[in-house]
């Protein structure tokens, strides 16, 4: 799924932003590969991370990957993009990712800046909706909102452990064996049809996601959102009920922007137009 870069086109009524995209469990930066060329295409900055031990930085999985290493990464990202770990070229990173590896992203070949990015639209895709709550609780004066896609919102203290079963915990402790990572599950549970093109492709590229993240609390010093605009985005072709309450929550603040994707889970990968068009319209707002 390699695409030619088009030149940008940009509207006179809507100036060009700055995007970072936060990809969810199992995934990595690749899971954006569309949405970023789309976004770009318009004139917009994209960056696209990857978070400690999952996508072509699969070989940093270890017991001391936590939620907050995730809100390190994009921490770092944002306040010195021109080093961080999270955004490094593939054929510099010190992974055992090349940029023939099929969790390699499509990233720009250009320079990151020197200085701490600004106004960003931080953007979070179903786990990672932990994450940029995480990061905006620390350095909201660097963004400017939040967009939660399918994501999972947490009260602080609680970890994603700590909304489930007992049972549950102990299948998903289980699943992971002697190792540090949750085996991916098969797309078919994250909205990709068998019978879809994206399937395979996805399947070759989910990686095991670090456990401890899921044990590990979000603590905050203010409430989810830090007083940034905020915008839900909830995928309802069909709807993921793993995020049910988290989309719940969202849909109770008032002063929220909600919206709806005609698609799964599987949004960036299914329908990354009708993803870049939303992200665009709640970056307008």
């Amino acid at each position: 799924m390699r695409h030619t870069e088009t030149e940008p086109e940009q509207s006179p009524f809507h100036p060009p932003k700055t995007f970072m995209l936060v990809h969810g469990a199992w995934h990595g930066a690749w899971v954006w590969n569309e949405v970023a060329r789309i976004l770009r295409s318009q004139g917009h900055t994209v960056y696209i991370p990857t978070l400690t031990g999952l996508g072509e930085r699969a070989s940093l999985l270890s017991n001391s990957v936590t939620l907050d290493t995730f809100i390190n990464d994009i921490e770092q990202a944002i306040l010195h993009p021109q080093s961080s770990p999270a955004l490094l070229p593939i054929e510099n990173a010190d992974t055992a990712g090349t940029r023939q590896s099929p969790c390699a992203p499509e990233r720009p070949l250009t320079q990151h800046p020197d200085k701490p990015l600004t106004n960003v639209i931080l953007v979070g895709h179903s786990f990672a909706g932990l994450v940029i709550t995480g990061v905006a609780d620390r350095i909201a004066a660097h963004l400017d909102r939040l967009i939660y896609l399918d994501a999972f919102l947490l009260p602080s203290g609680q970890s994603t452990f700590d909304t489930l079963p007992e049972k549950v915990v102990d299948a998903i402790t289980m699943s992971a064996g002697a190792g540090a990572g949750i085996p991916p599950p098969d797309p078919v549970h994250l909205g990709i049809p068998k019978e879809s093109e994206n399937y395979a492709w996805v399947q070759q590229r989910l990686t095991p996601h670090p456990l401890a993240t899921y044990a590990s609390a979000l603590n905050l010093k203010s409430t989810p959102g830090a007083g940034l605009q905020c915008c839900y985005l909830s995928c309802t072709e069909p709807a993921y009920r793993p995020v049910a309450a988290s989309r719940d929550w969202a849909q109770m603040q008032s002063d929220w922007l909600h919206m709806s994707l005609a698609s799964s889970h599987s949004a960036p990968v299914l329908a990354p137009d009708l993803v870049a068009s939303a992200l665009a319209a709640c970056a307008a707002k």
